[in-house]
């Protein structure tokens, strides 16, 4: 018979197990906290066996951790233990009858088990909206950075609902698996457009639900690509350690697949540039070209969020990105000026924007105020009527280096620009400001 003191002794052994665990993948408590989405109080008295969280806490440590589910099913089989202890059943019935009556008792009516097995079936109907969910999915993550924001959540609500009736349905588990992958393309795609219209909780919000989508889905691919889109997120609202942290976590899940490159140069070089580590960025940087044989071009651009590797272009954009933060120009603008015409060709407004800003700051560094100045105007021209919040951030950086020539008329365009562009009817910042 199961008493109390044998689970809370469990419970106690499963938060040392915890604790091996995570020091052997040396997480710190506060750092796998941070991965879980939890408080690292939290972690620290699981770990003591004075906190028992849900099973979703033990989920996202198996994740984490990569311990093929091994806390989960403890946790379960300790769950079991306690309802056991709680929910003593009565002993079957003796006597004349009793196997009747045990019957009665012990077993469900074989209707009941037939009507489960038919719900079982995966009907034409469902395959038919799961291929056009996926379908959608990729289309919209093509047009992310062609399309304003606000017009693609439009046009993904409808998913939105789709997936929560067909998550509500049964599947096959090879059905199962394919729905929660798109539903956690889905959500990464919410997050980083949430992103863009400023509304950052909901970022961060649907960004790990991507992550714990792609978990359910048992695909550490997906897993790799929902952590470059939570360092994504985490980056633009400035929590570069986060924004490290979950680059490393996917770098973890991606073992040899496309999206190690994402993670080393968006994710991991630009968040150690922000954090002033150079030689870090010149190592990621130097990781991240030599992926680029691995996975040969085939002429197009990628997009941000693509399920496939980066592009020889999207990386070299992002390492000028990284160099430019730790105030290095060498090279840059070689690099910038072909990743424009890149860019331009493949009408990708929020690359063709940041790739014009960041080729403004470099030549604003090196005095070339007149082109500098024309390059941002430019930026700020194509995504007019779009919303980049990542646009928006480049901008300040631009004007903040410029801030030394202030007086300069070209430059105070851009500042008058931007600012009727984010704040219609305010002055442009201090310093920028247009002849009267």
């Amino acid at each position: 018979m199961v008493d109390h003191d044998e689970i809370a002794a469990a419970r106690r052994a499963l938060g040392r197990h915890l604790a091996h665990l995570r020091k052997d993948a040396a997480h710190t408590q506060h750092g796998l906290a941070r991965l879980v989405q939890y408080g690292r109080s939290s972690v620290a008295n699981t770990e003591t066996g004075r906190q028992h969280p849900e099973r979703s806490f033990w989920s996202r440590c198996d994740a984490v951790l990569r311990t093929g589910g091994v806390l989960t099913a403890e946790y379960d089989r300790i769950a079991d233990l306690a309802h056991q202890h709680r929910h003593r059943p009565a002993p079957p019935p003796a006597g004349p009858g009793a196997a009747t009556d045990a019957a009665a008792v012990w077993w469900e009516h074989e209707e009941r088990i037939a009507a489960r097995r038919s719900a079982l079936t995966v009907t034409a109907d469902d395959d038919a909206r799961l291929a056009h969910l996926e379908r959608e999915v990729r289309q919209a993550i093509g047009d992310n950075e062609r399309l304003p924001a606000a017009t693609l959540v439009s046009r993904l609500r409808p998913l939105r609902v789709s997936v929560d009736q067909l998550m509500a349905a049964r599947q096959h588990p090879p059905q199962r698996a394919r729905l929660y992958t798109a539903a956690a393309h889905l959500s990464g795609l919410l997050a980083a457009l949430a992103l863009d219209l400023r509304a950052f909780p909901v970022a961060r919000a649907y960004a790990a639900e991507a992550f714990d989508l792609a978990h359910a889905a048992g695909q550490p691919d997906t897993q790799a690509w929902a952590r470059a889109t939570q360092s994504l997120v985490a980056y633009y609202t400035g929590v570069h350690r986060d924004a490290l942290a979950f680059a490393e976590d996917g770098l973890r899940h991606a073992g040899s697949g496309p999206h190690r490159l994402r993670l080393t140069i968006n994710g991991q070089a630009r968040a150690l540039a922000h954090l002033g580590d150079r030689r870090g960025v010149h190592q990621a940087v130097d990781r991240a070209f030599a992926l680029l044989p691995e996975h040969p071009a085939d002429g197009q651009v990628s997009t941000s969020l693509t399920l496939g590797p980066y592009c020889p272009t999207r990386a070299a954009a992002n390492a000028a990105t990284a160099h430019l933060v730790l105030g290095d120009t060498t090279g840059v603008i070689d690099h910038l000026t072909a990743a424009v015409a890149a860019f331009d060709t493949a009408q990708l407004r929020g690359p063709q924007a940041l790739s014009r800003l960041d080729l403004a700051t470099a030549h604003a560094r090196a005095g070339d105020l007149d082109h500098a100045a024309g390059l941002a105007l430019e930026a700020l021209s194509l995504t007019a009527e779009h919303r980049f919040e990542s646009v928006y951030q480049r901008t300040r950086q631009f004007l903040a280096a410029a801030h030394p020539f202030g007086r300069h008329p070209r430059l105070q365009d851009v500042a008058d620009l931007f600012t009727e562009l984010t704040h219609p009817g305010s002055p442009p910042p201090p310093g920028l400001r247009s002849p009267t």
